[in-house]
């Protein structure tokens, strides 16, 4: 990180005064080491050094203390020691934070900055002291949904971002975390940390010109392109997907942007403009390399991919042939995974999901729960995914007139993924549509269902 962003951030936690661990942590994480490297410098592991940032083993030792404070550039008072060192102030002397040249002053003015830099840096890195009181609720009270589209729309419709810079490291790791909150549908957390990650990345790219900041930037978008379009449309999947497809252009990285570029297509299926969405993910993919004996299995996975989303796309616009043509095309594309385990499973699963998905809008609720019945569970590698086919399947069943059956399975689904039925605004049209069902009798409990996934909201 930049030596003026460092400063801010020293500044910020001698103002919160967080617990040892957690000042470890962002220092080092805003040096953009590794724990390995920080342990290096001290003369310890990187496993004993994650077990103090995790309070594990709680930092007590003073003269530890003032070694990390030496080696990470802290003052000794951010860890409530005293600066031996430094000289007295005198009297009547205004009072301030020396870090190495520099002196902070302690003014009401910088008060923000230095809870920005913290908060900042806090979110980026998972300290729970950057999440607000709902975010690690369980309670159905808080509505995900509204609080992903309120964050998200703070940064997207804000004012231009004043984030604080920060190494690409950081910038990636957080990128990582935010993944596996959206895959294990985690959706409070990531309504805090997706916007400071965009912030900070937003800030990073204007600090220096970086095609790997911009490829995070451009992801950063992308993810929260995916987290709206399960929200009620609002013109703000909009700006995120473009956005993401701005940044994916100077990142220099063609996954990037056939990612963003398939962002868009999803947003523009999801308004009505299907054939512009087959277009626009078809070119795509016309773009990747998938030549050859033996192309790269990132590649083929995202043609693959991109094929799964056209072809929904030509189910959504009534072309039956042209969508059985699409999934076709991807499931002979997942086939070439075969000596890449872990990814054709993923793949191949999204393929059934998508013949579910297609088959389910084209009217032919049998043959949707049919491929649902040929996959198991256990075979979709991540709990967002798991969640969605469980959702599809719910609404299969209650397009063939069961409703009893739609509801059980989106109680499994609740039951595997709270935060995706919670938030899906898919699931508060069906919940809507069955407690309007004449059969409403035959699904005890549906009342409470209905207030836990906010469908009366």
């Amino acid at each position: 990180m930049a030596p003026v962003a460092h400063r801010e951030v020293v500044a910020a936690l001698l103002h919160t005064h967080p617990d040892p661990g957690t000042v470890v942590r962002v220092a080092r994480t805003a040096l953009g080491w590794s724990q390995a490297e920080l342990g290096r410098r001290c003369g310890f592991s990187g496993s004993q050094v994650s077990r103090w940032e995790t309070n594990r083993l709680p930092l007590r030792d003073m003269p530890l203390l003032r070694t990390l404070a030496e080696v990470l550039g802290l003052p000794p008072a951010v860890f409530g020691l005293g600066d031996t060192t430094a000289p007295a102030c005198a009297p009547g002397a205004a009072a301030g934070h020396r870090v190495g040249r520099v002196t902070l002053p302690r003014t009401e003015e910088d008060d923000p900055v230095r809870r920005r830099a913290f908060f900042q840096l806090a979110a980026l890195t998972g300290s729970t002291l950057a999440l607000p009181t709902t975010a690690n609720a369980v309670t159905s009270e808080v509505d995900p949904a509204e609080v992903l589209a309120r964050h998200l729309g703070d940064v997207l419709l804000g004012p231009a971002a004043t984030g604080v810079p920060a190494p690409v490291g950081l910038l990636t790791e957080a990128l990582t975390v935010a993944r596996q909150e959206f895959t294990t549908c985690r959706y409070l957390p990531l309504a805090t940390r997706l916007p400071a990650l965009i912030t900070t990345a937003e800030a990073t790219a204007a600090d220096h010109d970086d095609p790997s900041v911009r490829r995070v930037l451009a992801q950063s978008y992308n993810l929260a392109t995916r987290a709206l379009i399960k929200l009620e449309a609002s013109g703000l999947e909009w700006l995120s997907a473009d956005r993401a497809l701005l940044a994916a252009r100077a990142a220099e990285h063609p996954l990037t942007l056939a990612e963003a570029q398939r962002m868009v297509a999803s947003v523009a299926r999801r308004a009505g403009h299907h054939d512009h969405a087959q277009r626009l993910t078809l070119a795509a993919a016309d773009h990747l390399d998938i030549s050859g004996a033996r192309p790269a299995p990132e590649h083929l996975a995202m043609y693959a991919t991109l094929h799964l989303s056209a072809a929904y796309a030509a189910a959504r616009a009534g072309d039956r042939e042209r969508a059985s043509d699409l999934l076709g095309e991807a499931t002979t594309t997942t086939d070439r995974l075969v000596d890449d385990p872990e990814r054709h499973r993923a793949v191949a699963a999204n393929v059934v999901s998508h013949q579910v998905s297609a088959a389910y809008v084209l009217g032919d609720a049998g043959a949707a729960l049919a491929h649902a019945n040929r996959l198991p569970l256990a075979a979709i590698p991540t709990t967002e995914r798991r969640a969605r086919l469980l959702v599809d399947t719910a609404q299969a069943w209650a397009r063939w007139d069961k409703p009893g059956q739609a509801y059980r399975t989106l109680l499994a689904a609740e039951h595997a993924a709270p935060g995706e039925v919670r938030t899906r605004n898919a699931v508060r049209l069906l919940v809507t549509d069955l407690m309007n069902s004449p059969k409403q009798a035959t699904m005890p409990g549906l009342p409470a269902l209905a207030h836990r996934v906010h469908a009366f909201a």
